[in-house]
């Protein structure tokens, strides 16, 4: 899993070893090595610096990268994905749950539960303006939800286990 930030200095890498890596993206050379202390299944740099990273796994967390340090953890976390303000992050809170929870930023608090589904959620992904979110099921279905009130907009069904989505940059309807 990898992620770079905002202005493309830094690249973070995280996988099976348990260990998020930052990477100076110009030079290739490693910056520092993060233990997570168990797998790591996604890893997104805030829009906003090049400094704060969210990570998924068997927990949501968020690092301070220049120090290593871990700012919070949620429990749970199969995906951690920043708002497009950097103030807020979607993840689903425990393995095999059925609902998103929209997390604050820089408390680590929830602040919004959507429920609609099913089946496991996997993956999520804010429009570019941020108003909305999409979330990808394993049951084929995608939802997509106000993200501000957690009001769900529509359903898409696909048919087939949803593991990433993303928005167009003029889409966010």
């Amino acid at each position: 899993w990898l992620g770079f930030s905002a202005d493309g200095a830094r690249l973070a890498s995280g996988g099976w070893d348990g260990t998020i890596r930052v990477w100076d993206a110009a030079t290739g050379a490693l910056l520092r090595a993060i233990p997570n202390g168990s797998l790591v299944m996604g890893v997104q740099f805030s829009p906003t610096d090049g400094r704060t990273l969210a990570s998924a796994g068997y927990s949501a967390k968020q690092w301070d990268v220049d120090s290593g340090d871990m700012r919070w953890s949620v429990e749970g976390g199969l995906f951690a994905v920043f708002s497009p303000d950097g103030r807020t992050i979607a993840t689903a809170i425990a393995p095999g749950t059925t609902d998103m929870f929209l997390v604050d930023a820089e408390t680590g608090r929830v602040r919004l539960r959507m429920v609609g589904h099913q089946a496991t959620v996997l993956c999520a992904s804010f429009s570019v303006n941020g108003s909305k979110l999409a979330s990808g099921y394993a049951d084929g279905g995608c939802k997509v939800w106000d993200s501000s009130t957690g009001a769900l907009l529509r359903t898409i069904w696909l048919g087939s286990l949803i593991t990433s989505i993303a928005w167009g940059r003029d889409w966010v309807q």
